[in-house]
């Protein structure tokens, strides 16, 4: 920026009017003219680099790096809520067919607010409803000899999220077979608010994760094609258009971390099927090295950032392809709902840490 002399004369009156500059020097520059004018005009210079830089950076957006792998873009508005796990959770019944009842409030000693996340148990022979919050110095844990789900660190640092969940408790020397449930360990939440996909610019998902352990408690008798332990994401992507034939009918979209059988998950495209009371409807799975360059199976920190519109928008044009949906409008459509953690459809002991969640979105 170039300032003129009769700019900065102007700007060099306004401030001498607006900021308490110290009495003599405030005569020196009337009493001198000319050459004390120069010294105000570096005093003027000095000050607009004050004020004009901070204010040219509030333009710009703020970032937040804590791993180096995340850009926290200010602009960003976010889908879901408590992101640290600080409120505890809601616990879902065994069985799928209670719904959004909730079997027990999972929380620390003393907190009261309403938990925003669901944690869902579905399938499991080891109920959490009876788990006292344990409080250690690596954290609070709620955990029987079936599952562990724990919120690691000290209220006053970043918190992250254990799941651990047992198929050799779980399953004992049963082997799972067609038809039958399997044990569910994930969180749950609604959309804090449902945005038309078309108004959207972005749907960010952000997320660090690792696995910490994983055992096969049957290697000789595990059949690929029904027996693995798989970690993965879910939206529902529904339909909010009253009117619409397809009004509050959904499809799954879904981003896959971890399964036992590959080093990185192939899509995948079928229907929600294979247990008694799934839901039918259309999964649309994108391929895991859409979202990862390393594989899990390192157990090594992954750090993932992608913008999920473009497949989510993919997903249900595919969805309508194949008859699950009627319309293809995506004003129609908003990401309603996600849930993300183990499904365990084979005789495993698994556990994955993850931090640094955010699913955001931008218009």
């Amino acid at each position: 920026m170039i300032l003129s002399e009769s700019l900065i004369d102007g700007l060099a009156d306004t401030l001498e009017e607006r900021i308490m500059l110290p009495e003599h020097s405030h005569q020196k520059t009337r009493q001198t003219g000319r050459g004390a004018r120069q010294l105000s005009y570096a005093t003027v210079l000095s000050m607009l680099v004050l004020l004009i830089i901070p204010a040219l950076a509030a333009d710009e957006p703020k970032v937040h790096n804590p791993t180096g792998n995340h850009v926290e873009v200010r602009n960003d508005i976010p889908l879901f809520g408590d992101l640290q796990f600080r409120r505890g959770f809601n616990l879902s019944y065994p069985s799928s067919t209670h719904g959004r009842n909730v079997a027990a409030v999972l929380r620390a000693d003393g907190e009261t607010r309403t938990p925003l996340w669901r944690l869902c148990q579905w399938g499991t022979q080891h109920s959490l409803a009876d788990a006292a919050p344990i409080l250690s110095p690596a954290g609070l844990r709620f955990e029987n000899a079936a599952k562990r789900v724990m919120i690691a660190g000290s209220p006053a640092d970043r918190l992250d999220l254990i799941l651990d969940i047992r198929g050799g408790v779980e399953y004992g020397q049963h082997m799972r077979k067609q038809g039958e449930a399997w044990p569910h360990l994930l969180i749950e939440q609604d959309a804090l608010e449902r945005y038309p996909l078309t108004e959207l610019s972005n749907v960010r998902l952000q997320l660090d994760l690792r696995l910490l352990s994983l055992s096969d408690n049957a290697p000789e008798t595990s059949d690929p094609r029904l027996h693995s332990a798989q970690f993965q994401l879910f939206l529902v992507v529904k339909n909010i258009a009253e009117g619409s034939p397809d009004y509050r009918n959904f499809y799954w979209f879904g981003v896959p971390f971890f399964d036992r059988r590959y080093d990185f998950s192939p899509p995948h495209m079928a229907r929600d099927q294979g247990k008694k009371h799934a839901t039918g409807k259309f999964i649309y799975t994108i391929a895991g090295k859409e979202v990862l360059t390393t594989s899990m199976k390192q157990k090594r920190w992954v750090y993932v950032d992608r913008n999920l519109l473009p497949s989510i928008l993919a997903g249900l044009r595919e969805a309508v392809s194949r008859g699950y949906l009627k319309s293809d409008n995506p004003r129609e459509y908003a990401v309603a709902n996600m849930n993300l953690g183990w499904e365990l459809p084979g005789n495993y002991d698994a556990a994955i840490q993850l931090r640094n969640l955010k699913l955001s979105v931008s218009k």
